[in-house]
């Protein structure tokens, strides 16, 4: 392998610096600001003056934490389900897209950019456009549900216990592109001589999807669930414009919730301790699925 100059090590480095100083000022300086408010009262009554908020200890852990029917477990579990099925649905999506354009046929490019229309599109877009579709009176979801019968009256798809399932589909309906774009990059790297051998022996479709396109993509499926986990965990977009800042219970997950505590409670230091808390309870989930997939392995 051939060495590298000790002018190229310094230019490297040299353009690793302004990386660093934004990394630094984007997300180290706004994580341990957060982590310092949640130590303190911080409320509207200092918010002119933060640094003079009183230091309360763990008073603000305590209160998000306080029983296991509080606000902020009932909003983990509620985002638990959230991502879990997330993931579950970007995972059938992306890998039935991926295996059926993975094959040879006229037309296969169009419907690749098709497929990828709603990764291309603006989130606030695509979401904006579902929330319309799913409005109870005037939504087209009820009136096709209506006039083919599977439906008898309309279906309050953003309220209640419904807009849970509605968030869902709505976060996996910009994510799947994703999944599919990145298995069928994974797919293509399997040599065709596997499956062929496989059907000499006499595997059927199943077991070839199970014995050879799996263990294949799997690396590429631990990747986009920690990265899918992580973007859906601490998700905004998707919860608040579909119920349009006011989720009902059965939809209001931490993102949102700590929002509300923060700028509509103007209680920033409840909203810090349950920012460090979901944060740490994300890096729990993510050490746990990467042992129990190294343990697979």
């Amino acid at each position: 392998m051939r060495p590298i100059s000790k002018k190229r090590a310094v230019f490297a480095v040299k353009m690793m610096i302004p990386a660093v100083i934004l990394s630094t000022f984007v997300h180290f300086i706004p994580t341990i600001w957060g982590v310092y408010i949640s130590f303190r009262r911080l409320n509207i009554f200092y918010i002119r003056n933060w640094l003079a908020a009183p230091f309360i200890g763990l008073d603000n852990y305590k209160r998000a934490a306080n029983s296991l029917s509080s606000v902020f477990w009932i909003s983990t579990w509620y985002t638990l389900i959230f991502v879990a099925l997330s993931i579950l649905g970007c995972f059938i999506l992306g890998m039935i897209g991926a295996v059926l354009l993975n094959k040879e046929f006229k037309g296969r490019n169009i419907i690749r950019g098709i497929f990828l229309l709603p990764y291309i599109l603006p989130a606030v877009v695509s979401l904006t456009n579902l929330r319309f579709m799913l409005l109870q009176d005037w939504g087209i979801v009820n009136s096709v549900l209506l006039k083919t019968g599977i439906l008898k009256e309309p279906v309050a798809w953003l309220t209640g216990k419904m807009a849970l399932f509605s968030i869902i589909v709505g976060n996996i309906w910009i994510r799947w592109p994703f999944w599919f774009i990145t298995i069928l990059a994974s797919l293509q790297g399997i040599p065709k001589d596997l499956y062929d051998a496989a059907k000499i022996d006499g595997a059927s479709n199943w077991q070839c999807f199970m014995n050879i396109t799996l263990p294949f993509v799997k690396p590429v499926l631990t990747v986009l669930t920690i990265l899918t986990a992580l973007w859906s965990f601490n998700n905004f977009n998707v919860p608040f414009i579909l119920t349009g800042g006011a989720p009902p219970r059965e939809a209001n997950i931490l993102s949102i919730n700590i929002w509300l505590r923060s700028f509509k409670n103007w209680d920033f230091g409840l909203g810090a301790a349950m920012s460090v808390m979901m944060m740490l309870i994300m890096l729990s989930l993510i050490i746990a699925y990467l042992r129990m997939m190294k343990l697979e392995g």
